[in-house]
């Protein structure tokens, strides 16, 4: 909390200078960071044949927030990195939200204490 008025006009200060080629390379490194922990998370359900601790609504949202960011990239930004981007996050976030609908009335075993 003490941070965020040094963090926020430092953060903006750094964007605004940063070359466009720079900008570039950090959306283009962020790209299989995301995709690798949603795949992970993916993975995860599957093996465990259940959603488990995952939050439905959250998850939700985060695919509902992805499918009007990947409406307004189609309509308004001329750039295939982002539309590239966002379609993956919407396509990997697609697949969460249908397990959870796979996977509703699987309760998860409970774990067995010593």
């Amino acid at each position: 909390l003490l941070v965020t008025p040094v963090l926020i006009p430092a953060l903006t200060w750094l964007l605004t200078t940063l070359s466009h080629q720079y900008l570039t390379l950090c959306l283009t490194a962020s790209i299989p960071l995301m995709a690798l922990s949603k795949i992970l998370q993916i993975k995860s359900n599957f093996m465990n044949g259940h959603t488990g601790q995952l939050s439905f609504i959250t998850n939700l949202m985060n695919f509902l927030g992805c499918l009007a960011r990947l409406f307004t990239v189609i309509q308004e930004v001329d750039d295939s990195l982002i539309l590239f981007n966002i379609t993956t996050v919407f396509s990997l976030n697609t697949i969460i939200v249908l397990q959870f609908l796979m996977y509703w009335s699987v309760v998860p075993p409970k774990e067995k204490s010593s």
